[in-house]
């Protein structure tokens, strides 16, 4: 019988403002505990954030390790995290799984890994493509030569959302082994029920109001311009409609959109809600007739899976690998364009709200057949055991 495996999950953040990728490493790591396995998650959180991600997603917060930065948080710089990767309670874990790249927790993955010799698997998370590499050049070449270059060269495993991301990792030049895991979600969420005549009233909308909901980040990379830019084109076929834009404004982002909006005059169709969390977060799946994310470039967004799974169609661009919404008939996936999502919107607002929640159906089955978390835990086990020589490699693990 195999020794339990003891895993630590390296991640700069997973409270609030780590956005969809805290919760990935969360649910990941929950789902292996459930597995048997030893997990443990190390961030460079607030004692604050490591309580509200606890919280919120059931992992035990006595499990999640925070350590102090140095300099500028954005940077990831961590002597204390360093010195208690490389110290007796640090080099007992078996394998390293390092969620994002370009901070300097990279630094403490590359220190580890010559203290123990034990394999590391690294998750992009999207940060490889073309689009992604051509913002903050400057903060990246540092890293690269500092770090990322050496983290990079000796990986065991890259642990890849697709076989998009697959590519993109070659097209930047890296030869190691890359295992494709997809993202998933939890049966707490699948099954959760929100209510959607609370977010109504809680947001003034009238019940037979339908609702195009958009949830991430208000950042230029999400495409918002694109939208209202569609939304005017199409005034009249999205005149009964409402879309609402939620999430966290980063670069001040926000303000530029309002005044496209104002500009475009399209205030009476569209509203901005700020964030969503917990049950306001249910709730608005729960009051929408369709979700759209007209993004640029996306590794593999967690709010797809969510909203699919809340059992609601879906449109969203190439920019992220989800084809299966044409095969399943749950959404439409388009080309990154005005053209490409114009015809989308045209599409889904000709339906009826009863034929929308059909697709909506769709999509929730095809998420709990083929996107839950206990299969994507299973598959890292499976990798990180190939990596420790317990075991022969997984079909899913791509050899260059």
């Amino acid at each position: 019988m195999l020794r339990e495996l003891k895993i630590l999950h390296l991640i700069p953040s997973v409270g609030r403002e780590s956005f969809g990728l805290g919760p990935v490493a969360l649910n990941l790591a929950l789902e292996q505990m459930r597995l048997g396995c030893v997990v443990q998650i190390w961030s460079l959180d607030t004692p604050e954030d490591r309580q509200w991600a606890s919280e919120n997603s059931g992992f035990p917060v006595d499990l999640i390790k925070v350590f102090p930065t140095r300099g500028p948080r954005r940077w990831g710089y961590s002597p204390a995290l360093e010195h208690a990767i490389t110290g007796l309670y640090g080099t007992a874990f078996d394998v390293i799984h390092q969620h994002g790249i370009w901070t300097a927790i990279s630094r403490a993955t590359c220190a580890w890994r010559k203290e123990t010799s034990k394999p590391t698997c690294i998750v992009p998370h999207g940060s490889l493509k073309p689009w992604c590499l051509k913002k903050s050049t400057i903060k990246k070449k540092i890293a690269m030569v500092g770090y990322e270059n050496r983290n990079f060269k000796d990986a065991a495993c890259f642990h890849v959302l697709s076989a998009t991301e697959m590519q993109d990792c070659r097209d930047f030049g890296l030869h190691n082994d890359m295992a494709i895991i997809e993202n998933g979600v939890s049966w707490s969420w699948l099954n959760a029920v929100g209510d959607g005549n609370r977010f109504r009233n809680n947001h003034n909308i009238d019940i037979d109001k339908p609702i195009v909901l958009f949830l991430s980040r208000i950042t230029p990379i999400k495409g918002l311009p694109m939208l209202f830019e569609v939304l005017k084109q199409l005034e009249h076929q999205v005149k009964g409609w409402l879309f609402l834009i939620g999430g966290v404004d980063e670069f001040n982002h926000q303000a530029e959109c309002q005044q496209l909006v104002n500009a475009y005059g399209l205030s009476s169709i569209v509203r901005f809600i700020g964030p969503l969390f917990d049950d306001d977060k249910v709730d608005a799946f729960a009051a929408a007739d369709l979700f759209i994310l007209p993004s640029y470039s996306e590794g593999a967004p967690i709010v797809v899976l969510e909203a699919l799974a809340a059992g609601v169609p879906v449109v969203t661009t190439k920019a992220s690998p989800w084809s299966d919404l044409i095969k399943f008939q749950c959404g439409w996936w388009t080309d990154i364009s005005s053209e490409g999502i114009a015809q989308a919107i045209k599409e889904a607002t000709e339906k009826t709200r009863e034929e929308l929640s059909a697709m909506g159906e769709n999509g929730k089955q095809l998420v709990s057949h083929k996107y839950m978390w206990q299969q994507s835990a299973e598959k890292t086990i499976a990798l990180y055991n190939w990596l420790l020589s317990r075991s022969c490699q997984p079909d899913f693990v791509c050899n260059e």
